[in-house]
């Protein structure tokens, strides 16, 4: 039924394959804090990866309809926060943790389901011609959509779960090493830029879903496609999560 919200039709139409992916033995691994800090850290650099290519994308389409009423990169961004927490938990300085062996080995041998998902989002974006980008047709921004909302929604749910464990599994003390995991609380009143509680991030969740309704509004074919490509984003993001190398 596309007459229901958009949000509403995210959560009926994703639950199976959000479901899948907490079932993954790799995700049990990574929420359990067992991977070994080297992987730990591997991991967040794919994700720096898929970050900074969403948010450069979001960025150059910040304007369009679809995307600008959930567009705050002051109060979402992540990518500065996963490049602190790689360099804390490496202890490199921030300036030189893309030059560590982790990284450079990482970037020589790309895992096919970092590149996939990375050339998806550059195709949305209509910046990638590669022939890596054959799921779907190229340049659509409003379907990036799905992927804030598959990873920031996720970052505000799961994540701060995870925060807690990540902390206690490599003795990350005072925030130093799990900002990723942290979001500012929406502007007003002088909160802007002050660290949200849970209860402020169910604001933001509220927030953001009132952002894809407004970009969204009626059309049934935008709604389509924002489902469609959501289960895409689900499974790239299992495809990366299933490359997580098993604790020794």
């Amino acid at each position: 039924d596309y007459t229901l919200s958009l949000p509403v039709l995210l959560r009926g139409a994703t639950k199976s394959i959000h479901d899948d992916t907490a079932g993954l033995e790799s995700v049990g691994w990574l929420t359990r804090g067992e991977l070994s800090r080297e992987e730990y850290a591997r991991y967040l650099m794919m994700l720096y990866h898929i970050y900074d290519t969403l948010e450069a994308a979001l960025e150059r389409h910040a304007t369009h309809p679809v995307l600008a009423p959930s567009y705050n990169p002051a109060m979402l961004a992540r990518t500065p926060r996963i490049e602190s927490d790689i360099a804390h938990i490496l202890d490199v300085p921030e300036a030189e943790w893309k030059t560590h062996p982790i990284h450079v080995a990482l970037q020589a041998s790309m895992p096919p389901a970092l590149g996939t998902y990375l050339a998806r989002i550059r195709q949305l974006s209509g910046d990638d011609a590669s022939p890596e980008a054959t799921h779907g047709i190229s340049s659509e921004p409003e379907r990036l959509l799905a992927h804030s909302y598959v990873r920031y929604v996720g970052d505000l749910s799961g994540g701060q779960v995870l925060r807690r464990v990540i902390a206690k599994a490599y003795d990350l003390q005072d925030g130093l090493g799990t900002s990723f995991y942290e979001f500012s609380k929406l502007g007003g009143s002088g909160e802007a830029g002050r660290n949200a509680t849970i209860g402020d991030m169910g604001k933001i969740k509220d927030w953001f879903r009132e952002g894809m309704n407004e970009g969204v509004g009626s059309d049934e074919k935008l709604k389509r496609a924002i489902l469609d490509e959501s289960i895409q984003a689900f499974r790239f993001n299992i495809a990366l999560l299933s490359t997580l190398e098993r604790p020794v």
